[in-house]
């Protein structure tokens, strides 16, 4: 803001009014435009080392740097994050959050919460699949305490998951589904991670009353800790998150039955996902969510459901399934042999007992507890 202070101050001596209030505005709209960019470019960059065809959305090393258009790669930074992640990255890149006042400060909080949340749930749900494989044991303790958390999250148990998985895998030398893992999974970023939850009890849930000034600073501050997060997970644009819509087997006579995979694509920052076939030998798991490695093959993917669940492929054929949102949905917590969740761009409580799968849901999340207590 110190620019335009100057500018005006010069522009009130030759008393030329018109000239003074464009000066203000032109500087206020610079100085509110400028709050994204250096987390998108710094985000942006460390995507390309994973994704280098990202790069196609730069400027030639000749061309002048301010001339980049940080909407088209704050667009990208959207579309190549998980949808959960890349939505409340929307919301903090839109123009109604580009003032650091208490809207801009809570959607941070909001971003890295979800951020963690995600991550937290790749790690569980890799963590499910190796304990299936006979692949890793938790010793007693450890697995009586993550069922125990596993019932209400919060941020302190995404915190805790993402520390104890994290190192139980480094300890015990175990492989990640995705590779990066293991240089990202470090003390730097469970301490990054730790510094958020007491400061989300009382800021995020207004135990605390900031001054304007307090307020100004923290954005700074904690933009700056979400951007060191989004850094350590740039990772996540090599891989794909998929919803799986539909899977259809086809039989031709005398050959090998092949299975026609209809999946969505969430990974976009447009809310009609875009559909993608997949054909193969071999078949996964229906109206799942899966992180995939690559779109042409389901050789390689982890599977985040009951974790993560995509409701747009349900229809809505009863009175009873009026309620239901379409959405991508976060689980949250499990009492009274209910599942509840949260959804990414529905902001309402959404009761999804009606779903037509929940009851497989809520059996699969009960293997979930029942593989992690073995």
């Amino acid at each position: 803001m110190v620019g335009w202070v100057h500018a005006l101050r010069a522009e009130l001596r030759s008393t030329d009014y018109f000239n003074i209030f464009s000066c203000y505005f032109n500087s206020i709209s610079k100085s509110m435009s400028q709050i994204n960019e250096d987390l998108i470019r710094r985000v942006f960059d460390e995507m390309v080392t994973f994704r280098p065809a990202l790069s196609r959305h730069t400027l030639s090393d000749e061309e002048d740097e301010e001339e980049v258009d940080y909407r088209i790669l704050g667009n990208q930074i959207i579309k190549n994050y998980p949808w959960p992640i890349g939505v409340e990255l929307r919301r903090l890149f839109s123009a109604g959050m580009r003032e650091l006042n208490r809207m801009r400060l809570d959607q941070i909080f909001k971003t890295i919460e979800r951020t963690m949340q995600f991550l937290s749930f790749v790690m569980l749900s890799q963590l499910w699949h190796d304990l299936l494989q006979k692949r890793v044991k938790l010793p007693g303790q450890l697995s009586g305490e993550m069922v125990s958390r596993l019932q209400v999250l919060t941020m302190g148990n995404f915190t805790w998951l993402i520390r104890i998985i994290g190192k139980f895998y480094q300890e015990e030398g175990l492989e990640w589904f995705m590779p990066e893992m293991g240089d990202q999974m470090n003390n730097k970023l469970f301490g990054a991670l730790d510094f958020w939850v007491p400061e989300r009890n009382e800021i995020g849930h207004y135990q605390i009353n900031l001054t304007q000034e307090e307020i100004e600073k923290r954005c700074v501050e904690y933009e700056e800790k979400l951007t060191f997060i989004l850094l350590k997970m740039a990772f996540f644009a090599k891989y794909r998150l998929v919803s799986v819509r539909e899977i259809q087997v086809q039989k031709p006579k005398y050959r090998e039955a092949r299975f026609q995979h209809v999946v969505d694509l969430l990974n976009s920052s447009d809310s009609d996902f875009a559909a993608k076939e997949i054909e193969e030998e071999e078949f996964t798991e229906s109206h799942s969510v899966l992180l995939m490695k690559s779109l042409k093959s389901i050789e390689g993917y982890l599977n985040l459901s009951p974790l993560i669940i995509d409701t747009h492929s349900e229809v809505l054929d009863t009175k009873e399934k009026f309620g239901i949102k379409k959405d991508i949905f976060m689980y949250t917590k499990f009492r009274d042999d209910h599942l509840m969740y949260i959804g990414t761009e529905v902001t309402e409580k959404c009761d999804l007992r009606a779903l037509s799968n929940y009851r497989q849901l809520v059996n699969e999340f009960k293997e979930l507890l029942e593989a992690i207590k073995r």
